[in-house]
């Protein structure tokens, strides 16, 4: 019997927006872009889109501690490192950082991006990235032991959601959310990335008109081979879509898109279990704050997405790291071995 775990990655998307040069980058792109994209996301532009809170360390970890079968680890930078990703580190952890320059190499006219719709739809372009991989964003954390199987079984993805139906989007409707994205962030101060919009944009372009597979903040599994099928006979719609600076509500997501295509295809089984907690700093009234962390201590929830940091309260901020210090121990060491050298060492003592 074959037990032989099969090649799967990691892909992270990750920005550093306190860096002063990337500062200076998006500042300049942001005065130049001014007034061109109608269709632009009020909120696509805001700084908390960019801000670095740390999240990065508690989503690698997570990943090394209960998903050690993962191969490599692809880090999607803007010409950034993290200072904690030393070059010892990042070998010993098989982690690679990504420049957008590699993703986006022959489309230099895209250059730069701060846009991880237009990331997303090039991730399968990374050098060397295998079939079947994991997309996370850095804010995402895995708080228990996961499988291979998990997420790919045979040639098929596990895809967690539910079906929605399909909210028509048009011009008139469009205006108003972006009226009530405006007021909502200038009066209450929440950041709305009409992210529900992406998902059905993207479920349409295969062919789902009535009703769409809404997807929480979980990782997701993807098979590059169904993006790179997909874009190779539509390289017009792979040209659309990365060529917005900053969100836009003209593009559709290369993740939902690909969900959406491998259902269509038969190659996906779909989990309606409830296994993943959002923090959301600009939502999360104290009580709902708890009993989100409840769920977590509990072992309630295998994944965790912690959306804006920086605007929880200082108080909460301690509570959450806390939390996930107790999870995965930041001021130890990474660990001495990655997975190659696990692998080496069942080969020495079998």
């Amino acid at each position: 019997m074959n037990n032989e775990v099969p090649q799967i990655d990691a892909v992270i998307t990750w920005v550093d927006g306190s860096d002063e040069s990337h500062q200076r980058k998006r500042n300049r792109i942001y005065h130049l872009e001014t007034g061109k994209e109608q269709s632009e996301i009020p909120t696509g532009r805001d700084s908390t889109r960019f801000v670095d809170n740390g999240e990065l360390k508690f989503c690698i970890r997570s990943i090394r501690q209960h998903a050690p079968w993962i191969r490599n680890i692809y880090l999607i930078t803007d010409d950034q490192v993290p200072d904690f990703l030393t070059e010892e580190v990042r070998n010993r952890l098989r982690i690679r950082i990504v420049d957008h320059r590699e993703i986006l190499e022959g489309y230099e006219w895209a250059i730069p991006t701060f846009n991880s719709r237009t990331l997303e739809t090039a991730l399968w372009r990374i050098k060397g990235l295998s079939d079947r991989f994991i997309y996370f964003n850095d804010d995402f954390v895995i708080t228990q032991p996961v499988k291979p199987e998990d997420f790919f079984r045979g040639d098929k993805v596990v895809l967690r959601g539910k079906w929605k139906k399909v909210r028509q989007y048009g011009s008139f409707r469009l205006k108003l959310n972006d009226m009530l994205s405006m007021a909502m962030k200038k009066v209450l101060g929440i950041t709305r990335t009409m992210n529900l919009l992406f998902q059905i944009k993207s479920a349409q372009l295969a062919g789902f008109y009535e009703s769409y597979y809404m997807s929480p903040h979980v990782p997701h599994p993807v098979r590059k081979e169904t993006l790179v099928e997909f874009f190779n006979k539509k390289p017009s719609l792979f040209e659309e879509n990365i060529r917005y600076r900053f969100r836009s509500t003209e593009q559709f997501s290369g993740i939902y898109l690909a969900n959406h295509l491998e259902i269509r295809d038969g190659n996906a089984i779909l989990e309606r279990k409830d296994e993943s907690v959002m923090l959301n700093g600009e939502m999360d009234i104290y009580p709902i704050l708890q009993a989100k962390l409840s769920r977590i201590k509990n072992r309630q929830a295998r994944f965790v997405c912690i959306q804006g940091m920086e605007t929880f309260s200082r108080a909460q901020r301690r509570k959450i790291k806390t939390l996930l210090k107790d999870e995965f121990d930041l001021n130890a060491p990474f660990p001495k071995t990655g997975p190659a050298d696990e692998k080496k060492k069942e080969a020495v003592n079998s």
